[in-house]
């Protein structure tokens, strides 16, 4: 297989729709290819609330998807892609915040060129980091993404240039420079710092695979891939917009008061000051069966020293450094004759290292596939066995969600 074939596979995959076994409405001319597909869901939610909690508003049927998807390939080797979710886009309009970091209104908007042997691609789409945010999951039988990777803790999409190539057909390169501001970028734009998130990313696959969890080829030898990357910004504000950040004044012209939502639940996604994030994942699929492994390690320093990352610690406690970070594993098996999935996910992740506590969840989902995963029941089981009381107090000892989702 040629260089530029290679590439060009390694560089779709992280687009939804690209090959991954749908049909969606294609138009085909002189020039120019045009697919339409899309997605919708829904599901079932149902929480056991702890003793003294009555507010049951989670409990009851939410609309997960209704995307649209239009992505377009020209003969000179120029690919676009516009990926929109209107039920996103609506929530969005009615709480008046055009972003959210596990459902953006926007999933992708971007120009490529695979014309060369490094490829291409400007604009906004998911960010070549985390073997578990890569992967949608659409095409599993969960109904969304492990806390560790799901964009509480950094952003799963960004506007920005990206690189990419392979060497030898086994080692596949990601690089490129972005806003920062993740799936705020939409919202408010650049922030004052004017620099860029760095991103990188390598990986070694055994034979062409796509970023799906689930084996449902049956890969009659193993095959497998293993990723190794890094992120990291430096989002210091200018002298003199930070002097009050971290006091009581919400008006304060700080980074808090003007990208606020941006810092995300933990107020770790983008901050005063510097994070780096270091990740190894790997996946080995074999018969139907395939196991998922990644782990991300995060270190943030924070300008001011109050930020509120600190915990109110003193510098000669928290030495000016934060860090946080965690691992998830999954085991999965696909089995065609009974058109069934079954999978369970085990996380730990600490948010903050001078907050006591941290949390564990273990997952188990199943997934009757109608039509592969076009077409599918999926039923999902959360229980928090560790709860981080500091960081995540929550008000339910676990979480049932049962649904039916179509692609076409």
């Amino acid at each position: 297989m040629t260089l530029a074939t290679i590439a060009n596979t390694a560089f779709a995959q992280f687009s939804e729709f690209e090959g991954n076994g749908n049909s969606p409405y294609t138009i085909v001319g002189e020039n120019n290819t045009l697919q339409i597909g899309g997605r919708t869901s829904a599901y079932y939610e149902y929480r056991a609330l702890k003793s003294g909690e009555d507010n049951k508003d989670h409990n009851g049927w939410g609309l997960k998807d209704m995307d649209l998807d239009v992505l377009g390939k020209t003969k000179s080797k120029f690919v676009y892609e516009f990926h929109m979710s209107i039920v996103d886009l609506a929530t969005a309009a009615a709480t008046q915040n055009t972003a959210n970091s596990a459902n953006p209104g926007i999933k992708a908007a971007y120009l490529a060129y695979n014309g060369w042997p490094v490829h291409i691609k400007l604009g906004y789409d998911k960010l070549p980091y985390s073997q578990g945010s890569i992967i949608d999951v659409y095409a599993t039988p969960f109904w969304s993404h492990a806390n560790l990777y799901g964009g509480d803790l950094f952003s799963r999409r960004d506007f920005g240039l990206t690189l990419s190539g392979t060497i030898n057909n086994h080692i596949v390169l990601y690089g490129g420079g972005y806003s920062g501001m993740g799936e705020n970028y939409f919202e408010y734009g650049t922030d004052r710092s004017g620099t860029m998130e760095y991103v990188g990313r390598v990986e070694y696959v055994s034979a062409n695979m796509k970023y799906r969890a689930i084996d449902e080829e049956g890969s009659p030898i193993p095959i497998y891939r293993i990723g190794l990357n890094a992120r990291y910004m430096d989002k210091t504000q200018p002298a003199g917009k930070t002097q009050t950040y971290g006091g009581s004044d919400p008006t304060a012209d700080g980074f808090a008061a003007n990208y606020g939502d941006a810092q995300g639940i933990y107020g770790m996604r983008i901050f005063d000051g510097k994070r780096t994030i270091y990740g190894g994942d790997f996946i080995v699929k074999y018969k139907g069966f395939s196991l998922v492994f990644e782990e991300d390690l995060i270190k943030m320093q924070p300008t001011s020293p109050l930020d509120p990352l600190y915990q109110g610690t003193s510098e000669s406690v928290n030495g000016g450094v934060i860090n946080a970070g965690g691992f998830c594993a999954s085991a999965h098996y696909n089995c065609e004759p009974i058109k069934s999935a079954f999978s369970v996910q085990y996380e730990n992740v600490n948010v903050n290292d001078l907050a006591p506590g941290h949390q564990e969840w273990l997952f188990i989902g199943y997934a009757y596939k109608v039509s592969r995963f076009n077409s599918v029941f999926k039923a999902e089981y959360s229980y928090p066995m560790v709860e981080d009381q500091a960081s995540n107090p929550l008000k339910y000892t676990g979480q049932i969600r049962v649904g039916y989702q179509i692609v076409f």
